[in-house]
């Protein structure tokens, strides 16, 4: 599909019953933040994975049982034209304290370690951090294909993948100096 086909489909997405069930399943936390989702969808950001950054504390581990507090940095991750994704990154690095970067791709046979990655949820057991999950800067080119294909887009298409994240860590991504929130104020300053 052209780009803009691909956007109307993902916009459409944000409203299916099966979507919306899936998304309670996986996180409840994030259906009040599908609103946001949706709005950059239409606003040109096609985003495949996302999170909110919140923090989940008073669980007890299953190996060892004592408590541990999960803390998310909200990121945002998607498809967007080459020619708005110029502005889009200048404009989030400048005009917020969010990041943004161009995601490329390379050779599948290219070790990108973990270690090098962008920490995006960390769990703390007393004073011990684990980095729990983590996002690269650059996707082996097997897997960048697959998301675009999943995005549904043309290979014809000029798009590039693009990744933004908070820099502080359990901050809602809808408030008012949230991620979700500095991202679509910036979409629509294109």
């Amino acid at each position: 599909m052209k780009f803009t086909e691909a956007q109307a489909k993902a916009v459409a997405m944000f409203s299916s019953p099966a979507f919306i069930r899936e998304i309670e399943e996986e996180d409840p936390a994030m259906k009040k933040h599908l609103n946001l989702l949706k709005t950059m969808n239409q606003c040109g950001y096609i985003t495949t994975n996302s999170q909110s950054g919140k923090k989940t504390s008073g669980k007890k581990s299953a190996i060892d049982g004592k408590p541990f507090e999960t803390i998310e940095r909200a990121y945002i991750i998607g498809f967007m034209l080459e020619v708005d994704a110029i502005q889009f990154i200048k404009n989030l690095g400048i005009f917020t304290d969010k990041n943004a970067v161009y995601v490329p791709y390379c050779s599948d046979d290219i070790h990108l370690p973990a270690s090098l990655d962008i920490p995006l949820t960390i769990t703390k057991t007393g004073d011990i951090t684990k980095v729990v999950t983590h996002q690269s800067t650059t996707y082996p080119e097997s897997q960048w294909h697959q998301e675009r294909k999943q995005a549904k887009i043309n290979k014809s298409e000029k798009i590039v993948y693009i990744f933004c994240w908070d820099t502080k860590w359990n901050r809602n991504a809808s408030s008012a100096t949230g991620l979700f929130t500095d991202v679509i104020k910036t979409l629509k300053s294109l």
